[in-house]
């Protein structure tokens, strides 16, 4: 089985990610065709790495192309500080994501950058024995730990020196010398815990934990206690990407709840296996759905799903995870996901295409990163055995002679020898099929007791945890009472001592007090004058439109019932003549051309009758009055007015006058829009809300200046309507082209009771 290198391969990386702003392909592109006009200074410098880590929160592809442009860029200036800073995390984006060969070159050219600087040449070969450890390179790893502390020692550098420790401890796990390694973690330990910067501890003890601990039990522990220095501010640290040269542990809180996932589902307790899973989720994926992490986490998810029985939930990231990878089922790169989509085929009941996932699963690298410490061997091995291929399953099984018997008690060994008692049974060996079924319930029932143990442990925990809630409860409020006491004889001789300088300051506030008043009173008289000269103007000034009002609507009613009605009679007496025919022959003709006249007469006086007061509005309504007016205006073909009237439903909501009035400022604007706009089309919306009403008229015309300094005598009449009934006016052009007119808060007036006229 493989063994879990210095950190998890999905959690403890350095990719390009972690920015403040996504961009697409196009607008990252953009962005930077822009930034690299600009001259090369610190800030241009420092965007153009901003840039770069923002877009690798959606293309990593991008930001590696973006980063091989700029390197040769940089170098140029001789600046070494900032190439290091390029080099560095172009090698160590790669090396997070396993591409070893690509990172490789990289990091050659970021040692030969800082060769003459040892701080930065430390940083280097750090990032390089990284590199070899996790690429699997026991010459290479050995060659650069004793030159990084070569170079360590000679700079007095106790951080990568610890680093060199760590590396070295886990290159003697490969070797197999566990008390050297567990030797060299405490050295490492010993040279970190002094720092101001805890990731190189925090690294050593993680791994000591997960290395020199074998019991799952007290790896748990351990990490419980690891938990604490995980909220150390320079381990939660979020860095920019010219920040990211120095070492530092990536999500370290997330890392330990990941490790605590394994281990659970190590010890067959699914359900805390789940709540550990959810914790990683929501601080690795849901920040960034569709980051570089978010593949590999959803089917993760989905292989923990499986195991809680929760498999409509498994199959639904199962299938995010299969389209975050953006390949084939076949091209799929990671163990996990096989084992999840084995783990449901089998739910299904299809054995046979379990089997093939399974064998997938054995080509796709290691696992030591995955949620399930569980060799995909064991799952291939079970399929086996249902399909009755026994002849693949014992070679399998060889593969694990050597672990089971450090790995008994835990999931691995309960599966081992359920597939082994199957096998035996199979094979008709009841005697090995026996003792193999008699060791799989000794490991079920020890990890069921385990886990029974340990859900009273954590219940007795919880109950200390209120225990002492309730203890540091009463020590507050006992410190809470003394304070209070304090406190009241602070008060009683402060306030013996406030009284003597009250009275005195009595004695001024009440002179000062009374020459406040006097200046008050002179000005509420001042503003009540003021308010009673306002108001009446105001009463003048209703009292004056209300007689024109009334005088227009004389007017009209004497244009539409008596000059119409003569002219519509000498039309009808033209028309009878017309009907008898006439003896003259050129009678005919100038009959025909009188009645066109009186016609022509006739729309003329109805137009100004309709001019002066819009009868609409009070025989049939506002909302039929403004479609008139459409009506009117669309049958021109110059322009097609579109409008919506909502409200004005209640003939007594609003007075005739008022709608008059907004009837006219409509009338007005519309006029503006025909005579300066040179639109096609215009809206007109006129909403009713409360005992306010908002008007809103938009065309797609050239647009005019909202200046009021430029207004014409039609736009200044408005502005004057509008600011009487209580309104704000606003023109603006649109983004698109033409003009928007907004006038809002017009309050609506009581309404005043008037004779309905009615037509017959």
């Amino acid at each position: 089985m493989q063994n879990i290198y210095i950190c998890l391969v999905l959690l403890i990386v350095w990719p390009l990610t972690g920015g403040s702003q996504p961009y697409t392909d196009t607008e990252g592109q953009a962005a930077w065709a822009k930034l690299q006009r600009q001259p090369l200074t610190e800030t241009s410098f420092r965007k153009s790495c901003d840039l770069i880590q923002d877009i690798g929160q959606t293309d990593l592809k991008l930001a590696y192309e973006l980063l091989a442009q700029y390197v040769p860029k940089v170098q140029k200036t001789g600046n070494r500080q900032w190439t290091h800073v390029l080099l560095i995390n172009w090698g160590k984006g790669y090396e997070s994501l396993a591409r070893f060969t690509e990172a490789e070159p990289i990091f050659r050219k970021a040692r030969d950058n800082a060769r003459s600087i040892p701080t930065l040449y430390g940083q280097a070969i750090t990032y390089t024995a990284q590199l070899y450890m996790d690429w699997d390179k026991p010459d290479s790893l050995a060659r650069y730990i004793a030159l990084g502390e070569q170079v360590a020692g000679a700079a007095n550098d106790r951080e990568t020196l610890a680093f060199m420790r760590i590396f070295r401890a886990l290159s003697r796990q490969r070797q197999g010398q566990p008390e050297a390694m567990r030797r060299d973690f405490d050295e490492a330990i010993r040279l970190a815990t002094s720092l101001p910067d805890k990731n190189a501890l925090f690294m050593a003890w993680y791994n000591r934990t997960n290395k020199c601990l074998t019991n799952p039990n007290k790896q748990m522990l351990a990490l419980d206690s690891l938990l604490t220095l995980t909220n150390d501010s320079s381990l939660i640290r979020k860095p920019r990407f010219y920040e990211r040269t120095t070492v530092y542990f990536r999500n370290p809180r997330p890392t330990i709840l990941y490790t605590l996932v394994q281990l659970n589902l190590l010890m067959t307790d699914y359900d805390n296996a789940g709540k550990f899973a959810d914790m990683v989720y929501d601080a690795i994926v849901r920040p960034n759905p569709n980051g570089p992490l978010a593949p590999y986490l959803n089917a993760e998810m989905s292989f923990v799903r499986s195991y809680q029985g929760q498999f409509d939930q498994a199959r639904a990231l199962l299938a995010i995870s299969r389209r975050q990878f953006g390949v084939s089922e076949v091209q799929i790169p990671y163990t996990s996901y096989f084992l999840a989509a084995g783990l449901l085929a089998e739910q299904d009941g299809q054995v046979a295409k379990a089997a093939s996932y399974y064998r997938q699963s054995l080509t796709k690298g290691v696992t030591a990163g995955a949620f399930s410490r569980f060799p995909p061997e064991l799952f291939y091995a079970r399929t086996l055995v249902k399909l009755g291929q026994y002849g693949k399953i014992q070679p399998l099984l060889t593969l694990f002679d050597k672990d089971i018997a450090a790995n008994r008690y835990t999931a691995v060994g309960l599966y081992y020898y359920e597939i082994v008692a199957n096998l035996r049974k199979a094979q008709g060996n009841l005697a090995g099929y026996g003792q193999a079924l008699d060791t799989y319930h000794t490991i079920r029932d020890s990890l069921t007791n385990l886990n029974q143990y340990r859900a009273v442990q954590q219940i007795m925990a919880r109950v200390r945890i209120r225990d002492k809630e309730q203890q540091i409860e009463r020590l507050n409020a006992e410190n809470t009472a003394r304070t209070a006491q304090i406190q009241r004889e602070r008060r009683f001789y402060g306030a013996i001592l406030a009284l003597a300088l009250l009275t005195i300051g009595l004695l001024v506030l009440y002179l000062r007090n009374r020459q406040m008043r006097a200046r008050q009173q002179e000005q509420l008289q001042q503003s009540q004058l003021v308010q009673f000269e306002q108001s009446r103007k105001m009463e003048l000034l209703q009292g004056v439109m209300q007689a024109e009002q009334n005088e227009r609507r004389k007017i009209a009613d004497q244009l539409h019932d008596e000059v119409n009605s003569m002219l519509a009679l000498a039309s009808l007496n033209v028309s009878s003549v017309l009907e008898k025919g006439p003896q003259d022959s050129q009678s005919g003709p100038k009959l025909e051309k009188t009645q066109a006249a009186l016609l022509s007469v006739s729309a003329t006086v109805r137009g100004i009758s309709h001019r002066l007061t819009p009868l609409l509005i009070e025989r049939y309504g506002f909302q039929r009055a403004i479609e008139d007016l459409a009506d009117s205006v669309n049958v021109s073909g110059r322009l097609r007015l579109e409008t919506n009237v909502v409200g004005f439903d209640d003939p007594g909501q609003a007075s005739l006058a008022f709608l008059n009035e907004l009837y006219r400022i409509i009338q007005e604007l519309v006029h503006n829009i025909l005579k300066h706009a040179q639109a096609t089309e215009a809206s007109v919306e006129v909403v009713e809300n409360g005992p306010f009403v908002t008007l809103m008229v938009e065309d797609n015309g050239v647009g005019i200046k909202p200046d009021s300094q430029t207004d014409g005598m039609g736009l200044r009449t408005i502005r004057s309507k509008v600011a009487y009934l209580s309104g704000v006016m606003e023109i603006q052009p649109k983004p698109d082209g033409g003009t928007l007119v907004v006038i809002d808060q017009l309050r609506l007036p009581e309404q005043i009771p008037t004779t309905m006229h009615t037509i017959n």
